[in-house]
């Protein structure tokens, strides 16, 4: 599954020049914590969140702070439409943030959040169980549907059946984790 597939397309965003009581608007009206910061083509300068407008510290501001160039948070963790859901889930998790823009030829056309990350798991388990056979009957393994059991419970595939060597076996785990949705792989295969 790629980020395309789960990433949302409905996005607010704001111009650098937009004052803060206007971002701040949006936040809350459209219950967002955060959004892009865009230029006339499309492309990602910055982007702001809710902590970015939080008061951090008593005083004045060295500089005025007007608009949302003044608060927003650069440089700007992207990922591309073509990105696997896997990979927009660590680079979130390595950089720390809880949303980051999704990017077609340097130009934005959606917003990846953590929680879109949890979509994959939201799969049935018929759906999880025919990808399974998918994978592992017509990929070229030698397996077939009276030499190998797939069930899936609660994203939990659990093999079973016979397989010719340890290899195979081996594969047939590692094709069965690598399935969307697949939460874990119980493995009773048995070599023949």
């Amino acid at each position: 599954m790629n980020v395309r597939d789960v990433m949302s397309t409905r996005m607010i965003t704001v111009g650098p020049e937009e004052p803060l009581k206007q971002v701040a608007t949006l936040l809350v009206r459209n219950r967002i914590s955060g959004m892009p910061v865009v230029d006339d083509e499309g492309h990602v300068l910055g982007i702001v969140t809710e902590s970015d407008l939080q008061p951090t510290r008593e005083g004045a501001p060295l500089h005025p702070v007007r608009t949302a160039a003044d608060v927003m948070t650069r440089p700007v963790t992207t990922l591309t439409e073509d990105d696997t859901v896997t990979r927009a889930a660590r680079v979130l998790q390595r950089h720390r943030v809880k949303r980051a823009p999704v990017l077609r030829n340097g130009v934005l056309v959606g917003v990846i959040t953590r929680s879109d990350l949890l979509r994959p798991y939201l799969r049935t388990d018929p759906e999880i169980r025919a990808d399974v056979e998918q994978a592992l009957l017509g990929d070229g393994l030698g397996l077939t549907r009276d030499r190998l059991e797939v069930q899936v419970d609660e994203g939990v595939v659990h093999l079973q059946g016979l397989v010719t060597d340890t290899r195979q076996r081996a594969v047939t785990v590692r094709l069965a984790r690598g399935v969307e949705g697949v939460i874990d792989v119980l493995d009773e295969l048995r070599v023949a």
